[in-house]
């Protein structure tokens, strides 16, 4: 890998980093599914976070087929089977982000009304796998 792509991905998950930092802290601190749905700031937060952990994602990834000169995906899905069929990531990882890019999808274009008890349960049982996923990447670096 370059130097360039890796300053680039490092500089990306050093956002990432801090962004999930923010999502545990967050957890830790609501008490309960009902001040969650019911406080905007605390979902307008998570919801941010998320996006921005996200979007990191397939920047990395993007960064990553780009640098290895793999061809380029046709959208951000494939680029998370590209990523698993070159071993960058595990199959469960490639899983756990492929539904967080429908997940991303829903924030950003608001395709409907956003169901705040989703968002509580990814902040409850799924930052970890971000968490994974960064281990993941910061491996092939």
């Amino acid at each position: 890998m370059t130097q360039i792509a890796k300053n680039k991905i490092f500089a990306k998950l050093e956002n990432f980093r801090e962004y999930l930092k923010y999502l545990k802290q967050i957890s830790k601190e609501v008490s309960s599914q009902k001040k969650f749905i019911s406080d905007f700031y605390l979902f307008g937060s998570v919801e941010r976070y998320l996006q921005l952990c996200i979007q990191i994602v397939i920047d990395v990834g993007h960064l990553i087929i780009i640098d290895k000169g793999l061809k380029r995906p046709e959208d951000n899905y494939e680029m998370v089977s590209l990523l698993y069929s070159q071993k960058i990531i595990s199959k469960k990882t490639a899983d756990n982000i492929t539904c967080m890019i429908g997940l991303r999808n829903l924030l950003v274009h608001e395709y409907g009304q956003i169901d705040r008890k989703i968002i509580y349960k990814v902040l409850k049982d799924n930052v970890g796998d971000l968490e994974i996923y960064y281990s993941e990447i910061v491996k092939i670096l």
